[in-house]
C-alpha cells in the first residue's frame, strides 16, 4: 500500500466518521440529555460492537450485501427499528423527570453500528476502494480497516457527546434542551432513513 493510498483513506475515514450519521447523532444526543460520563461507555460499546461487521466487510460477507435481496431488506428493516428504539430512548431522557428512565447501556451501544447503514456503506467503499487489491494480504487489510475506523470513531463520537455536553452547558436543561433533544433524535431518524434510501 502506497502513501498516497494510505493518506486517501485516512482523509475518508476523518470525513465518514466526523460527519453526522446515526452514530454521531446518537452521541450527541446522549451527551447533551446525560452528559460525556454517561456517552462514554455506549461510544467504547459501539466500537466494539462493530469490529464484527469490519471483520464481516473484510472478509467477504460484503459482496452479499452489495447482491440485495431478502437479507438486504431485514437487514433494513432491523435498522430503522433499532433507531427507532434509540431515538425513543434518547427522546425519553430529556422528556420524563430525571431519574425515572435507565440511561443508555453499554448493551445498546453494541448494536449502534452494527444496524447502522451508513457504517456499512462506509466499510464497504473503504475497502473496495482503498484496501481491495493494494498488494497487501487480506489479514493486514483487515487490519487497517478496523484500526483506521475505530480510532476515527472514538474520536468522533467522543467530539459529537462533548458538543451535546457543550448544548446542554449553554442552553441548560429546560424547555428548549428538550426540543433540541427531540429535534436531534428526528434528524438521526432521518439521516437513517435516507441512507436506507440510497
Amino acid at each position: 500500500m502506497d502513501a498516497a493510498t494510505l493518506f486517501a483513506f485516512a482523509v475518508f475515514v476523518v470525513i465518514m466518521t466526523g460527519t453526522p450519521g446515526p452514530g454521531n447523532l446518537t452521541f450527541l444526543a446522549i451527551g447533551a440529555s446525560a452528559g460525556y460520563r454517561t456517552a462514554l461507555p455506549v461510544i467504547l460499546a459501539s466500537q466494539l460492537g462493530s469490529l464484527p461487521l469490519k471483520l464481516c466487510v473484510a472478509y467477504g460477507l460484503g459482496h452479499v450485501l452489495s447482491a440485495g435481496g431478502p437479507v438486504v431488506t431485514g437487514f433494513k428493516i432491523l435498522s430503522m427499528a433499532y433507531m427507532t428504539y434509540l431515538a425513543w430512548r434518547i427522546v425519553s431522557l430529556s422528556v420524563k423527570p430525571k431519574g425515572t428512565v435507565a440511561l443508555p447501556s453499554f448493551r445498546e451501544g453494541l448494536l449502534i453500528h452494527p444496524l447502522s447503514p451508513k457504517t456499512w456503506a462506509m466499510n464497504l467503499v473503504a475497502f473496495s476502494t482503498f484496501l481491495a487489491g493494494n498488494g497487501l494480504g487480506i489479514h493486514e487489510n483487515a487490519l487497517i480497516l478496523i484500526a483506521g475506523f475505530t480510532l476515527g470513531g472514538l474520536v468522533f463520537h467522543s467530539l459529537w457527546a462533548l458538543a451535546g455536553v457543550s448544548i446542554l452547558a449553554l442552553v441548560g436543561d429546560g424547555p428548549l434542551m428538550r426540543a433540541i433533544t427531540v429535534a436531534m433524535a428526528a434528524a438521526m431518524l432521518g439521516a437513517t432513513a435516507w441512507s436506507l434510501l440510497i
